[in-house]
C-alpha cells in the first residue's frame, strides 16, 4: 500500500487535489482489473518483438505478458503495485501450466466460470501457489466474503468478469442503461460495420443525454471504477475543446470502439458492452486464451515471472541490458514530472541502445515531450507518426494516445 500511495500522490494532502489522489490510491488497492484495456496487436507491432526480446510490462489483468510469450521472446517480466493483480496472473500462470487440457482453462478464464472450476483449482491449482496468492484467492474482505465466499468463488455463479472494482462499475452502469431503455448487448448481434454503426445510434448513444449520467460520469468515485486516478482526469480534460465536457469524450470513445471495429473479434466491446468473451464462437476472446495457442503457452510459460513492484524499482535494480522492450500502460498519466525523470533516466542507464518503450496516455500528447529534462528526452526517439498510426487500430478505444519511444545510446 506504502508504494502505491507514493505512486499516486504527487500533490500535497493540503490540496483538493492531493485528498482526490489519497482517496483513489485506497480505492485502488483493492483487485481493480479482470483483464487488460490494452489491445495486445498494437503493442507487439510497435515492440517488435522476437527472440531476442527481454520483456517488461506492467500487469495490470496479465492477459498482455500472456500474449506477448506467443511472440516467443527470451523472458517477460510483469510487475505492479498492485498486488492484487499479481495475484490474478499468479493464477492464471499455474492453471496454465498444471490444468489437465484447454478446456478447462477456458472456463476459468474465458468464460470465467464453470461447473469444475472448485473441485480443479483444489486439484490442480491450489498446491502450485505462493502463500500469497493462495492467501488471497481463498480468502475475501468482510462484505465480500458474506456476498461470495472466498475469491475463488468468482469462478463460479456469475463468473470472474463480474468482479473486480472495475467489473462491478461496468455492472453497475449495465444496469443503469436498461433502466435509461438502451441494450447496449444489442450490438453483439451486428453482422456488418454499418449494423454496429445503427445499433449504436439506438442503443448506446442515447445513454449519453441523460442528465443522470451527464452528473455520475463527472464524480471522483466514477472515476476511481473506471481506474482513472485524478491525475489522469486532468490529462483528459486538457483534450476538451471549447464547449465539450469529459461526457463528450467518453461519448467519442466508446462510439468507436462500438463502430470502427469489426464486433466479431473485437473482445474489448465484447467486455464493455456485455461483460463477457464470445465463448461460443470463440472469435472475440485474446489470443491467450485460444485452442491452437495453448500448448505453445504452457511450453513457455517459464519465461513469465511475475513481481509486486513498481517498473522503476525493478528496472534501478536489475544488471544493465536486462531489459529491452518496456511496456508501461498508462503510468506516465500517474506521474509528475520528478517521477517521470526517474523512470526514464533508469531506462536510460540500464536499456541497450535499440531498445523499444511504449505507453498509453489518457489525453493525445505524450507527457515525455514537456516533462523530461532536455538532454533526457534527446536520448528518446519519439516515432511520432507510427504511434498514430498504431493508436487508430487499438481496439480498446479507452485511451487518447499511444506512443512508442526507441532509446538510443
Amino acid at each position: 500500500m506504502k508504494a502505491l500511495q507514493t505512486a499516486v500522490q504527487t500533490e500535497s494532502l493540503s490540496s483538493s487535489q492531493g485528498v482526490l489522489q489519497k482517496m483513489f490510491a485506497v480505492w485502488f488497492d483493492a483487485f481493480v482489473y479482470n483483464q487488460i484495456w490494452e489491445d495486445p496487436r498494437v503493442d507487439i507491432q510497435a515492440l517488435k518483438l522476437d527472440e531476442n526480446s527481454r520483456v517488461l510490462t506492467i500487469s495490470s489483468g496479465g492477459c498482455n505478458a500472456l500474449n506477448y510469450l506467443l511472440e516467443n521472446p527470451e523472458s517477460v517480466t510483469a510487475v505492479d503495485l498492485n498486488r492484487h493483480h499479481i495475484y490474478l496472473l499468479n493464477l492464471k500462470l499455474a492453471a496454465l501450466k498444471h490444468l489437465p487440457d484447454h478446456e478447462s482453462f477456458f472456463s476459468f478464464f474465458g468464460t470465467g466460470r464453470g461447473p469444475n472450476t472448485s473441485s480443479d483449482y483444489l486439484r490442480y491449482i491450489a498446491p502450485h501457489l505462493d502463500s500469497d496468492t493462495l492467501g488471497f484467492w481463498e480468502t475475501n474482505t468482510l462484505l465480500g466474503g458474506m456476498a461470495y465466499g472466498p475469491r475463488i468463488g468468482f469462478f463460479r455463479e456469475a463468473g470472474l468478469y463480474d468482479h473486480s472494482r472495475n467489473g462491478y462499475f461496468l455492472r453497475f452502469f449495465h444496469w443503469l442503461s436498461h433502466r435509461l431503455g438502451c441494450n447496449p448487448e444489442e450490438i453483439l448481434k451486428a453482422k456488418t460495420m454499418d449494423e454496429q454503426v445503427v445499433i449504436y445510434s439506438k442503443q448506446i448513444d442515447p445513454f449519453f443525454d441523460s442528465a443522470l449520467i451527464k452528473f455520475v460520469g463527472k464524480l471522483p468515485v466514477t472515476m476511481f471504477g473506471l481506474g482513472i486516478p485524478p491525475q489522469q482526469y486532468n490529462e483528459l480534460k486538457q483534450d476538451l475543446e471549447q464547449g465539450r465536457t469529459v461526457i463528450d469524450i467518453y461519448r467519442d470513445r466508446v462510439r468507436r470502439l462500438a463502430c470502427d471495429f469489426t464486433i466479431d473479434d473485437n473482445y474489448f466491446a465484447w467486455q464493455a458492452f456485455a461483460r463477457k468473451y464470445d465463448t461460443e464462437n470463440r472469435r472475440a476472446i485474446p489470443d491467450y486464451l485460444k485452442e491452437e495457442n495453448f500448448e505453445t503457452l504452457r511450453d513457455r510459460a517459464d519465461r513469465l515471472q511475475t513481481k509486486v513492484g513498481s517498473a522503476t524499482d525493478e528496472i534501478v535494480n536489475s544488471p544493465d541490458g536486462t531489459y529491452n522492450r518496456f511496456v508501461f500502460l498508462d503510468a506516465q498519466d500517474w506521474m509528475n514530472a520528478p517521477t517521470m525523470t526517474e523512470l526514464w533516466s533508469a531506462v536510460a542507464e540500464k536499456a541497450e541502445s535499440g531498445s523499444r518503450i511504449i505507453f498509453r496516455t489518457a489525453g493525445a500528447a505524450s507527457p515525455l515531450e514537456t516533462n523530461l529534462p532536455e538532454e533526457l528526452r534527446k536520448r528518446f526517439v519519439y516515432e511520432k507518426e507510427l504511434s498514430e498510426n498504431l493508436f487508430k487500430q487499438d481496439r480498446a478505444s479507452i485511451y487518447g494516445g499511444f506512443h512508442l519511444y526507441i532509446f538510443r545510446q
